[in-house]
């Protein structure tokens, strides 16, 4: 229970909102403080009321309900701005080479999303072999791929 109740917490914050914010874009059918309860453990989240917290965020129950998916570090990885990548998604005007890369790159996140069952970062740090993988997917090195996410600001930070 602690996990998901972590979770909550977690996913509320990470979009920025309080308890009372939810309160409200939920027209009161969540009250802040029986999610303040769920989010501290002091109250079992029912069925029922998993669903429909998971249906406000957007997210898939199994994320709240679910252990999360380990991050095992190998070699050199990649942080990603999330929000940078969504908005650069929204613009799909672009049908240069970089558009068409910047698409790839924003569908194997996605995936690696899905995957993860990550959905309520703003960044997401993709592992050594991903970025390898992405590299090769949009036919080049490793170095043309930072280069790529540097020029649109959706890269962070390298970890090494």
């Amino acid at each position: 229970m602690n996990s998901i109740a972590q979770r909550l917490r977690e996913i509320r914050t990470a979009k920025g909102l309080s308890l009372r914010d939810v309160q409200i874009a939920s027209a009161g059918k969540i009250p802040a403080v029986v999610l303040g309860s769920y989010e501290r453990a002091d109250r079992a989240l029912s069925v029922g009321r998993a669903i429909q917290i998971a249906e406000f965020y957007g997210l898939p129950l199994t994320y709240l309900l679910s252990e999360p998916a380990s991050i095992k570090e190998y070699g050199e990885s990649i942080v990603i701005d999330l929000r940078r990548l969504r908005l650069l998604a929204g613009d799909q005007s672009s049908i240069s080479d970089e558009g068409i890369h910047v698409r790839t790159v924003t569908t194997y996140i996605a995936g690696i999303i899905n995957k993860r069952n990550d959905w309520n970062g703003e960044v997401l740090t993709v592992r050594a072999d991903d970025v390898e993988f992405l590299a090769t997917a949009l036919g080049g090195t490793r170095k043309s791929l930072i280069e790529i996410l540097r020029r649109n600001k959706m890269l962070i930070q390298l970890d090494r």
